[in-house]
């Protein structure tokens, strides 16, 4: 399975990192008598399942519901992780022969009358079953002998591929019931967050941080996920277009793993002994999505404001685009900066301001690679957006789009030669 790329990138809130006290309730998970506890998957009723580690240094699965512990292994196993949870109650993971969990992996489905099923993705040599909906829809991984990972979603029986147009891998971590895929790649030593969702991947990425993955999404199209920035891995949410940040109190290392249609966020958290263990958080407010309104393409001596990025002269019936270009929009009404700026206050030109909310620009009705939107330097409600054209977009008169946090503006027609 394919898809066009489409990518939001610097489109962020950050909010300060929480504490208990704030309203949220922080729960850690840790296995009865386990040296290390990670969890991983959760469904809409709260059941939780994970993997823990013993002081003998073998991996297990478990289940938490209502309050219990169970172990779960694979018939014959002696390695097993359980990574992810339905509304029916079934589960899926992977297991090895090696204690170690070196070796080949093989996925797993435990159904909820307690029967176990392989799941290998034909002809690798490695595969994990990662997430599962209620539709019995399966998100894994494989790898074949060039030892490169894929992922795949197992549906009716039938294996496709998702990878990214061109077969760029990616690593998808969690699935919603609506097919919905969140997960991650790896350029230019960066790793980007992704969402793929009716045919379209997005990307995001938070400004500084050198990596950022998605790991879960709901019914609602919250996304949950890890980022780093400054050497310190901190859990986000993406609700509503807006980010925020979640830091386990007093751990070093907060990273979210999933999240159930209730918005309760899973994940992991180490302290200074770096140790793994697992959390649960209730009644996690996200930050609070201030409506703007439409952002306004300018417009100069009649024409829209689309340039040129190579030398910023205005896109023309004599100087048309070209397909794959990178242009500039100049617009007003994109909102807030991080760094913020007082209402009314020209944008510095350092540290140079980011606008703190998803931006999108769509071309002729599809999502392009959105590559920067920034608070112009000296401008008062001034903004720079910086976008790709399509390979494929159809020559001719064209229709730009420009929306932030949700909020479309009017189109514009430019020429596309």
């Amino acid at each position: 399975m394919k898809a066009r790329l489409s990518s939001y990138i610097n489109a962020f809130t950050f909010s300060a990192a929480i504490a208990a006290a704030q309203g949220p309730t922080f729960t850690a998970i840790d296995f009865p008598g386990a040296t290390s506890t990670q969890s991983w998957g959760i469904n809409a009723s709260g059941s939780i399942v994970g993997f823990y580690v013993n002081a003998d240094k073998t991996t297990h699965g478990f289940l938490l519901s209502a309050g219990e512990f169970r172990a779960i292994d694979f018939p014959g196993a002696a390695f097993s992780e359980a990574n992810g949870i339905n509304s029916r109650g079934d589960i899926v993971g992977d297991y090895a022969a090696a204690a170690t969990g070196t070796g080949p992996h093989h996925g797993f489905l435990l159904s909820h009358d307690g029967t176990f099923t392989m799941i290998d993705f034909p002809g690798a040599t490695s595969t994990v079953a990662i997430g599962n909906n209620s539709r019995g829809d399966i998100l894994g991984s494989y790898s074949l002998d060039d030892g490169v990972n894929h992922s795949f979603v197992l549906s009716e029986g039938h294996f496709s591929t998702i990878d990214l147009p061109g077969g760029i891998p990616i690593v998808a971590n969690g699935m919603n019931t609506q097919g919905d895929l969140a997960g991650g790649y790896s350029s230019g030593g960066i790793g980007h967050g992704l969402l793929f969702s009716d045919g379209d991947f997005t990307q995001f990425d938070l400004p500084g941080a050198t990596f950022t993955t998605a790991t879960g999404v709901n019914s609602r199209g919250d996304i949950v996920g890890r980022y780093t920035a400054s050497g310190v891995n901190h859990a986000f949410l993406l609700s509503e277009g807006r980010f925020s940040t979640i830091d386990f109190p007093g751990a070093t290392y907060t990273g979210a793993t999933a999240i159930n249609q209730r918005g309760d966020i899973l994940g992991r958290y180490r302290n200074a002994d770096n140790v793994f263990h697992g959390f649960l958080i209730v009644g996690f407010q996200p930050v609070c999505a201030v409506r703007i309104p439409p952002p306004q393409i300018a417009v100069t001596a009649g024409t829209a404001a689309v340039a040129h990025s190579s030398d910023f002269s205005l896109v023309t019936a004599s100087k048309p685009a070209t397909e794959g270009e990178v242009l500039s929009i100049f617009a007003t009404g994109l909102g807030a900066t991080f760094p913020a700026v007082v209402s009314g206050q020209p944008f510095p030109s350092s540290p140079l301001t980011v606008v703190d909310s998803l931006v999108e620009v769509r071309v002729n009705g599809r999502s392009a690679i959105v590559l920067g939107a920034y608070g112009i330097p000296g401008a008062v409600d001034g903004y720079q957006v910086n976008f790709r054209l399509q390979n494929d977009t159809a020559k001719g008169p064209t229709s730009i789009e420009l929306s932030a946090a949700g909020v479309a503006g009017a189109p514009v027609k430019i020429m596309v030669q």
